[in-house]
């Protein structure tokens, strides 16, 4: 009899389908949200167990999970209240779920309904990930915490959505409501240590047929089960107050050395505006911040050790108070400082004046890359060319390199003997995510992989090695690795505090630091932001 009762119940869920699918929606709990530690896709109208009957309504799920550079279909049983499958990846991992689940009428319309179900596997807010597969996801919630705020970035075929509506559920607190701005994003203040049940909409006018049942209209259902950290990881190093833009920076034994800088606002320089600190951090035993002696100002220099020392590049110099009318300098000075003595020594210079570039040690050779010669109220002076010189002797003696490119604002990093050329500002056509590598051995040139993203996260990036893996920071905060074949960039994890004109540096062979810059959002970061190599494995 109880059998009978239960083919009944699901006949009438059948029938009523489409009044059903008006209020619920496909969900997938993991990590550390499931009861279990398996993963659970429910139908329902938050991430918890419905009906378990209106579970066989969705035929042909296919669950995948993402982790950098690969994707992995996981087979899926009915279990009690859930469909359920056991996660192949022991780290930090996204799985996801989109579903077609078919036409539905509601009064004279016809649309067709999809689901885009997603969660992830670790509560770590550096995992939270887009899976960036336009074809595989097509709508995705993308959070990130800003502070006490957390900030839904939606996705439409990889590129923010403006107007998508969010609704926010769980965690005690009433629905919330609203639509996403020009970038994407809708922000909530969501207390933390709780689970949050979030979904968002977008419809657009494809028509078609499914199933011989025409449709006018398809409706998009992204939805995330999300909990947040009790308590969001915090650096344990003090500040960089104030904060600043387009600076050197170095990490040598124990200690982080920052350099001069742009304290003021964005696109306006002044005497007043530059720093003439150098100051340094115990990153072993952090405290405050030493102050150094104090040195010439400089704006858009180069820094980079070798061998126990720092070697400073080049940089402008603002020769305009406050008030005046700008009068930018571009300078030629190289200088070294040797922590043991704490002096600095002048080098042979730049055969000219170069700032917005960036420089890397391969071997004993300190090459310097990009940049431009701002000459005051002159022409300034785009740089077609590259430089090298051997750090192992007495006296630097400068070569030239010729660069099928002139851009600024970009960064380089060595990956296996060769020099990458990460993005930039080029002379003409904006900024761009390309890159170029250079072989030393063979002086030749090539063309890179491009960088994951839009063309302002070739702006003003940072990028080192750790180990043998090449990484690069961008604007959005997307921290990216090159594939060990080197053809493709895979996102990794994602700051929580992204930035720009900053400093990426890597402390051991298993961490990377990220040190000053800015946001687009809110301006000068303080913050110092660790990241772990473990937590993308």
């Amino acid at each position: 009899m109880r059998a009978m009762w239960r083919c009944v119940a699901a006949a009438v869920a059948l029938a009523i389908a489409p009044q059903w699918a008006a209020a619920h929606f496909l969900w997938i709990v993991a990590g550390g949200q499931s009861p279990d530690g398996k993963v659970h896709l429910y139908f329902s109208e938050s991430a918890s167990p419905d009906d378990p009957d209106l579970l066989d309504r969705l035929k042909g799920l296919r669950l995948r999970q993402a982790v950098p550079g690969r994707l992995e279909e996981l087979p899926i049983t009915k279990g009690e209240d859930s469909l359920v499958a056991l996660s192949r990846q022991a780290g930090a991992s996204t799985l996801f779920v989109s579903h077609t689940y078919g036409a539905i009428t509601r009064g004279e319309e016809t649309f067709l309904l999809k689901y885009h179900a997603k969660c992830y596997s670790s509560e770590r807010p550096q995992t939270w990930i887009a899976v960036g597969d336009a074809e595989a996801l097509p709508l995705e919630i993308v959070p990130r915490l800003d502070g006490d705020k957390t900030v839904l970035t939606v996705l439409w075929q990889n590129t923010p959505l403006e107007g998508g509506l969010v609704t926010i559920t769980g965690g005690g607190l009433d629905k919330l409501e609203g639509t996403t701005d020009k970038r994407g994003e809708f922000v909530a203040e969501l207390p933390p240590g709780r689970k949050y049940s979030i979904r968002a909409k977008h419809s657009d006018d494809q028509v078609g047929d499914q199933d011989g049942k025409a449709y006018k209209s398809v409706r998009h259902y992204a939805t995330l089960a999300l909990e947040l950290p009790a308590h969001p990881p915090q650096s344990n190093l003090p500040p960089l107050d104030p904060g600043m833009t387009s600076f050197g920076a170095a990490i040598v034994g124990d200690y982080l050395y920052v350099y001069g800088g742009h304290l003021g606002a964005a696109h306006h320089y002044s005497e007043e505006g530059q720093s003439g600190r150098f100051a340094r951090l115990n990153l072993k035993e952090p405290g405050v911040w030493e102050e150094l002696p104090s040195v010439p100002k400089r704006t858009g220099l180069a820094m980079v050790p070798h061998r126990g020392k720092i070697y400073r590049i080049g940089g402008f110099v603002a020769k305009n108070k406050e008030s005046e009318e700008q009068l930018l300098v571009s300078t030629s000075d190289v200088a070294v400082y040797d922590p043991a003595t704490s002096h600095w020594t002048e080098l042979t210079p730049l055969p000219a004046g170069r700032s917005s570039h960036d420089a890397v040690v391969i071997g004993d050779k300190l090459y310097v890359v990009g940049g431009w010669s701002l000459n005051g109220r002159d022409d300034t002076q785009w740089h077609d060319s590259a430089l090298v010189a051997d750090l192992s002797h007495s006296t630097l003696a400068w070569e030239s390199i010729p660069v099928p490119f002139r851009r600024r604002a970009l960064s380089v990093a060595e990956w296996h003997g060769k020099l990458v050329v990460i993005g930039g500002m080029q002379e003409a056509g904006g900024p761009t995510t390309a890159a170029a590598i250079f072989d030393p051995v063979a002086s030749t040139w090539s063309d890179g992989p491009s960088i994951v993203g839009n063309a302002m996260d070739g702006f003003g990036s940072s990028a080192f090695a750790l180990g043998d893996e090449l990484y690069v920071s961008t604007m959005s905060g997307k921290l990216q690795r090159l594939s060990r074949d080197g053809s493709r960039w895979h996102v990794v994890a994602q700051l929580q505090h992204p930035r720009f004109f900053h400093r990426m540096l890597p402390v051991d062979r298993d961490r990377l630091l990220f040190v000053g810059g800015a946001s687009m959002r809110s301006g000068k970061i303080g913050e110092l932001e660790w990241w772990t190599a473990a937590t993308d494995h």
